[in-house]
């Protein structure tokens, strides 16, 4: 029998598939009193217990609207919690605890609570539907804030860092949880900045800091595994003065170029690439005036790293219209795609292949996936494109590409992925602008950052099927 409840202002979740067959006692709750939370008010806590059930889950839903529900999960005895997210805010709320065991559901009576207003910073920041809806919630980093926006383009969850610097940008990892940078880099500049983990339900757990001597760079952390075997893959950089007047810029510059870090979970560092060993200043491709005019600059730019099948490091260097795979035990270089030092030859590809890409991704079948940002095409474009690499006769064949219709040209920043319904979502994010591609290449759907009424952009929006 369920013995006390409370809910605290919450948030939204679905329902995660059929739980093995259980029977558990009536769950009846007391009391639902709200509860703002410092990090979060998009966010219910319904503590309850309930005798003899294997699993357990909360049903909710804006008074008159449709039922959905937290994923199924194993009962505690005695005590329990369960932590509802993705609610709207300022809104009235239905909800019952449901519990299963032997083939038996059962369910509490309804009752109620109230989410709060959001910050009122936060109350004119939406993702306004241009065409169509979206099939997954949208996250994105704004002024101190993580956010996630559901179907409607509102707010339904949210993070301050109110304790921290700005967040740059904003990741979902492998395990769930979200990561955060947090500091003022863009890449090159001799200031500090460091890495926050937290769990959807908005507790900090981890900070990553690059080793000493480097820097941390904002672009990219990926975590692995768990427990002993938890790893960080990120970027850190280091400085050097050079003369950079044979590729344009000036003669004494500071220079930053960049290292792939792999550290266990104490952060002690066990695989170190370093830029300086493999790239040269003269593989820098376009960008005349920002190499004449800076002072202090990176020549090699990475912006994404992902993995191939086989574990190894995938690389995107923006400066150098590259990417790169790099063997993740030896460091060996594998294979380039694009830049001056490339090995493949792009076929059926109208554009002749990528510039200034983002966010590259290898995808199941072994395509490679990116946003092309297209500032050295001709004229300068923007679009999504798969290849299908030949690693035998060195081909990569244009296979998908989607572009915006009228054409965008996003100069910097941006994300794609391929979802799992078969959708290709484009972050445009130099506008603030979001697309769902289909298959065929055509828009399904088109969101709009803003704030005020007035269009935004976001170093990166991510695509995102559940907030557990």
């Amino acid at each position: 029998m369920l013995i006390a409840c409370t809910a605290a202002l919450g948030a939204c979740g679905r329902d995660v598939g059929t739980p093995p067959p259980s029977r558990p006692g009536t769950p009846t709750p007391i009391a639902a009193v709200p509860r703002e939370w410092p990090e979060n008010s998009l966010s219910a806590r319904v503590v309850f217990a309930v005798n003899d059930a294997d699993f357990v889950r909360v049903s909710y839903r804006i008074a008159g609207g449709a039922l959905v529900s937290t994923p199924w999960r194993p009962a505690r005895a005695g005590e329990d919690t369960i932590i509802v997210l993705g609610l709207r805010a300022d809104r009235d709320y239905e909800y019952q605890v449901d519990a299963t065991a032997n083939g038996v559901n059962r369910s509490s009576v309804t009752s109620t609570f109230r989410t709060l207003p959001l910050p009122e910073v936060l109350r004119n920041i939406q993702m306004v539907n241009i065409a169509g809806a979206p099939s997954q919630y949208s996250i994105t980093g704004v002024g101190g804030y993580a956010l996630a926006f559901d179907a409607t383009g509102n707010i339904v969850w949210y993070h301050s860092f109110a304790s921290h610097e700005l967040p740059v940008w904003v990741a979902r990892q492998e395990n769930g949880n979200f990561t955060a940078f947090l500091g003022t880099s863009t890449g090159w500049q001799p200031v500090l900045g460091y890495f926050i983990e937290f769990t959807p339900e908005g507790k900090e757990i981890a900070r990553y800091d690059a080793p000493a001597g480097y820097y941390m760079d904002d672009h990219e952390l990926l975590i692995t595994g768990a427990g002993a075997s938890k790893r960080a893959h990120f970027f850190t950089y280091s400085i050097r003065t050079l003369d950079l007047t044979s590729i344009g810029g000036r003669a004494s510059v500071e220079t930053a170029a960049h290292q792939v870090i792999r550290s266990d979970v104490a952060g002690n560092v066990e695989f170190t690439w370093d830029a300086w060993d493999h790239i040269t200043p003269d593989e820098w491709v376009g960008d005349a005036a920002a190499r004449a005019a800076r002072t202090s600059t990176d020549y090699d730019h990475p912006n994404a790293v992902t993995f191939d099948p086989a574990g190894n490091y995938v690389v995107s260097w923006r400066n150098m219209n590259q990417i790169m795979a790099i063997d993740s035990r030896t460091g060996a270089v594998l294979w380039r795609l694009g830049g001056k030092k490339g090995e493949f030859t792009f076929v059926d590809d109208p554009l002749g292949g990528f510039s200034k890409q983002h966010a590259v991704k290898i995808l199941p079948n072994g395509n490679v996936l990116l946003l092309d940002n297209g500032s050295d095409h001709n004229p300068p474009q923007s679009r999504a494109v798969e290849y299908r690499l030949d690693h035998a006769a060195k081909t990569a064949t244009m296979v998908w590409e989607s572009r915006h219709d009228p054409m965008f040209h996003a100069m910097y920043i941006g994300w794609v992925d391929r979802l799992s319904n078969g959708n290709t979502f484009i972050g445009y994010t130099f506008f603030g602008r979001v697309v769902e591609a289909l298959p065929n290449g055509t828009i399904g759907w088109e969101g709009q950052l803003r704030a005020n009424g007035v269009d935004v952009s976001a170093y990166r929006i991510i695509p995102v099927s559940t907030l557990y």
